[in-house]
């Protein structure tokens, strides 16, 4: 097996828990399943499960603080919630690409906008509140926009419930990225 193989391969271990778990249970199986034959799968096989899973879970703890310092009001609000809401996510979501801390902070706003239209999270607000954020996210980078955003809570003042228009627009490359709220 490659290096390149074999950096792949521990990437899949290191980010999918399931795979992961199931690797260390089964590593023949799994192995083969992987492409490995016998005797890769028994070297990854000797890999320490504890140490590969502390490794993974340092990923993302990384992951999560680079996604806190975006969503620094959405990760106050929730308090813990937030850490917990991050750990369902990153079950599911791998973070790619050259901006994929960017792009990790605006899916987990997805991630948990859809969480409070399903589950439900409070406070009540925290829709408006992520949404708020995940349009900077998304505005910032470029070079022209005008964006308009409904909010039901005056997420910029006190959190009242009121309806709120939020506006973005930046005109050209040079220009600053302007914000008004009515």
């Amino acid at each position: 097996m490659g290096l390149k193989q074999t950096q792949q391969l521990l990437a899949q271990l290191y980010t999918n828990t399931e795979l992961r778990s199931r690797f260390f249970a089964n590593p023949q199986a799994v192995g083969l399943e992987m492409g490995l034959n016998d005797d890769e799968a028994r070297q990854f096989a000797e890999l320490s499960a504890a140490q590969v899973n502390v490794f993974a879970n340092s990923l993302i703890w990384k992951r999560l603080g680079e996604v806190r310092e975006m969503l620094p009001r959405t990760a106050k609000a929730l308090g813990k919630n937030f850490t917990t809401l991050f750990w369902r996510y990153a079950e599911t979501t791998i973070p790619q690409g050259v901006k994929k801390h960017r792009e990790d902070a605006i899916a987990f706003a997805d991630f948990i906008i859809n969480v409070a239209q399903t589950e439900g999270i409070e406070p009540v607000w925290i829709e408006d509140l992520v949404r708020y954020e995940q349009i900077w996210l998304l505005t910032y980078p470029q070079d022209r926009c005008y964006k308009i955003l409904r909010l039901r809570y005056a997420v910029h003042q006190d959190l009242s419930k009121k309806n709120v228009l939020a506006i973005w627009w930046r005109f050209g490359r040079r220009s600053p990225l302007h914000h008004f709220v009515l």
